[in-house]
């Protein structure tokens, strides 16, 4: 093969990966841009400094995100903000046994679909413990999902105000369940936890009789 051959080889090469990244970046540009306003409607709603969404809302924000991760499949936020949508429709829909726990198993499912591509952040594993709870699982082994998804959680995110408060509700809950490490843990978190999130985690406990056994 002579040199200009070979070197227009090369640069059709170089132009079909230059394609590529600007093709790739697009889909992730087009991605982030159709769920800008979710994301900041979700973060609002999540700190509670805006009303939560009305079934309408609810459905154009998850139709929103479906739309984006038909885009980028690979965006763990976008998983973890539908198993948000989803476990938020089931704390609305808790008078209907049946809408309450396919919305949790839904929520469960984004959840673990995040874990996925992001196996260390500690929010989807504190939810799907918390959904695994209020499906009323019952965890059996110590192996269990319940305790493998709060175990992680803990591991990874122990010090974020949100996953302490998720796994206060579900280690205040089970109290009688926990193991010794687990218990240790969990008043170790709670003791050590800044003040202006520390006063929730102590109500979490008082609503379920075990505040004795935290430090004032």
């Amino acid at each position: 093969m002579n040199k200009p051959l070979i070197q227009r080889a090369l640069a059709g090469a170089l132009l079909l990966g230059a394609i590529s990244a600007v093709w790739v970046a697009g889909r992730a540009a087009w991605a982030d841009m159709l769920q800008l306003s979710v994301r900041y409607n979700i973060s609002q709603w999540q700190a509670g400094k805006a009303a939560l969404p009305s079934i309408a809302v609810w459905g154009d924000a998850r139709n929103t995100l479906v739309q984006a991760l038909a885009v980028t499949p690979d965006d763990p936020q976008i998983y973890e903000n539908l198993g948000y949508l989803y476990a938020l429709r089931a704390v609305s829909a808790k008078d209907i046994p049946e809408l309450h726990q396919a919305m949790l198993a839904q929520a469960q499912e984004y959840y673990r679909a995040a874990t996925r591509l992001r196996p260390m952040s500690p929010y989807p594993w504190a939810n799907i413990a918390l959904a695994s709870h209020y499906q009323g699982e019952d965890p059996g082994e110590a192996g269990a999902p319940l305790w493998d998804a709060y175990d992680r959680a803990m591991a990874y995110g122990q010090r974020e105000p949100a996953v302490q408060a998720m796994l206060a509700e579900v280690g205040f809950a089970r109290w009688g369940e926990l193991t010794e490490p687990r218990r240790s843990q969990l008043l170790a978190m709670v003791n050590q936890a800044l003040p202006h999130s520390k006063q929730q985690l102590l109500e979490i406990a008082r609503r379920n009789g075990h505040a004795a056994l935290l430090q004032p």
